[in-house]
C-alpha cells in the first residue's frame, strides 16, 4: 500500500513537473518579448529625432541667411568730379563701387579744382576721383579760414592711375621746321618766330591753354613768369576744347598750332603727336620744381631728353581726412582702386565721338566692373573687412 502512494505521489511530482515545464514554455516568449519592445521603441524614438533633426536642418538651409549689415548703410557721401568731361568715367566707376558698400552717394557735381579743394577742406564735399598732384598740390596751400592750410584737412589717397598723365605744349611740325626751334626757349628768342604764333597782334605768342581755375593754367603762368617770358609769350585760358578746336583748325588751314593738352584725351587723337605736331620741349633748368620730369614720347618730341613743362602725373582721388577717418571701408576701397589710363582714354575718345558723358559714362562705369570683378572683388572683400 505504501509502494502505491509512493507510486502515486511520483506521479503527482512528475505531473506538476511537466506542468511546471509547461509554464516554463508559455512564459518564457513573453519574458524575452518584454526586450524586443523596448528595442524596438527606442528605435523607433531614434528614428523620429533623426527625421526631426533632418527636417530642421533642412529648415535652417532653406531659410535664407540674415543679411549682413554694409558698412556705408545710412551715410551719403558727397562727391565732386572736375569740369572736364574725360574725367567722368572713373568718378562714376568710384561713385559705383561705394553704392557696392551700401553708401548713397550723390551724382558728382562738376567743378573747378580751384574752387574744388577749398570746399573739399571744409566738408561741402568727401571726395572726387579728379586729381592731378603735380598740378593740384599749389591748390593745398590756401589759407583755411579755421586755421591751417586746405592740404592740412584733405588727402591723395591710393595710385588711381599711376604716371596716367602727360601734359605739355604741342607744335606743329612744319613751323618747327620753318624755324630750328627745339626748346621753348629757343622758339621765344626768334622774334620771327614770336609773331608767327602771335594770333592777336599784341606782339606776343599766343598760347592756347588752360580753362580759369585749372592747375594747369597756374603751372604754365608760373613757368612763363619764372623765366622771364612775360614779354613774349601770354596763356590764352578759355574753354580747353574750345581752344583745341581752334588749333585745330588753323592747323587744318595750314597755320600754325601752339596747345596745351593732356593725356588720357582724344585731342591727341586728332592733332596727332609725331604726325601733325610735336610736344616742345622745355630745357630741365626752365622747369618750375618737380616739373622737370621727362615724358617718354619718343621721337614725338622736339627734344631728346622730352621735358614738356609737366612731370608725367598720377591721377588720384583726394578725400577729406575726416570723412576718410569716419569711413574705413570707403578709405579702403579708395586706397585699394587702380584702373588703366587706357581705359579711361577709350571712353574720352568715345565721347568726343558723341556719347553722352552722364549716361553713357555711367553705363560704361557698370560695364567695366561687370568685366573686371576679379580685381574688384577683392578690393570690396578687403573694404568690408575694414568697415
Amino acid at each position: 500500500m505504501s509502494t502505491s502512494r509512493g507510486k502515486a505521489l511520483v506521479a503527482i511530482l512528475l505531473t506538476f513537473g511537466l506542468l511546471a515545464a509547461a509554464c516554463g514554455d508559455d512564459s518564457e516568449p513573453a519574458t524575452t518579448a518584454q526586450p524586443d519592445d523596448g528595442a524596438a521603441a527606442q528605435a523607433e524614438a531614434d528614428a523620429a529625432e533623426e527625421a526631426q533633426a533632418a527636417a530642421a536642418e533642412a529648415e535652417a538651409q532653406a531659410a535664407p541667411e540674415p543679411e549682413m549689415a554694409l558698412p556705408g548703410e545710412g551715410v551719403t557721401v558727397t562727391m565732386a568730379r572736375g569740369n572736364w568731361k574725360e574725367t567722368n568715367f572713373q568718378n562714376y566707376v568710384v561713385q559705383l563701387l561705394l553704392e557696392e558698400l551700401g553708401y548713397e552717394v550723390t551724382d558728382p557735381e562738376e567743378i573747378a579744382p580751384a574752387t574744388f579743394y577749398p570746399a573739399l577742406a571744409q566738408g561741402d564735399y568727401d571726395l572726387w576721383a579728379s586729381s592731378w598732384p603735380l598740378n593740384h598740390t599749389p591748390l593745398l596751400d590756401g589759407e583755411s579760414p579755421d586755421g591751417g592750410t586746405f592740404g592740412d584737412k584733405v588727402q591723395y589717397i591710393g595710385t588711381m592711375m599711376a604716371s596716367g598723365a602727360l601734359q605739355g605744349l604741342l607744335v606743329d611740325i612744319p613751323s618747327v621746321e620753318q624755324f630750328g626751334f627745339t626748346t621753348l626757349g629757343e622758339m621765344l628768342d626768334n622774334p620771327d618766330a614770336v609773331a608767327h604764333f602771335d594770333t592777336d597782334g599784341d606782339g606776343k605768342a599766343d598760347l592756347n591753354g588752360c580753362d580759369d581755375g585749372w592747375g594747369c593754367q597756374k603751372v604754365m603762368n608760373d613757368t612763363i613768369t619764372m623765366n622771364g617770358w612775360d614779354d613774349r609769350i601770354a596763356q590764352v585760358s578759355a574753354t580747353h576744347s574750345a581752344l583745341f578746336a581752334e588749333s585745330q583748325a588753323s592747323f587744318e588751314t595750314g597755320g600754325p598750332v601752339l596747345q596745351y593738352v593732356w593725356t588720357p584725351t582724344a585731342f591727341v587723337g586728332k592733332l596727332v603727336p609725331g604726325r601733325d605736331v610735336l610736344w616742345l620741349a622745355i630745357e630741365p633748368d626752365q622747369a618750375l620744381e618737380g616739373q622737370d620730369g621727362v615724358s617718354a614720347v619718343g621721337d614725338a618730341c622736339t627734344n631728346d631728353p622730352c621735358t614738356t613743362m609737366f612731370t608725367p602725373s598720377d591721377i588720384v582721388v583726394t578725400a577729406n581726412n575726416d570723412f576718410l577717418a569716419a569711413n574705413p571701408a570707403a578709405a579702403s576701397l579708395l586706397a585699394d582702386f587702380e584702373i588703366d589710363p587706357l581705359a579711361v582714354a577709350v571712353q574720352a575718345v568715345a565721347i568726343d565721338a558723341g556719347a553722352n558723358p552722364n549716361d553713357d559714362m555711367a553705363a560704361a562705369a557698370a560695364e567695366w566692373i561687370a568685366a573686371n570683378r576679379d580685381i574688384i572683388d577683392p578690393w570690396i572683400a578687403a573694404a568690408l573687412a575694414a568697415g
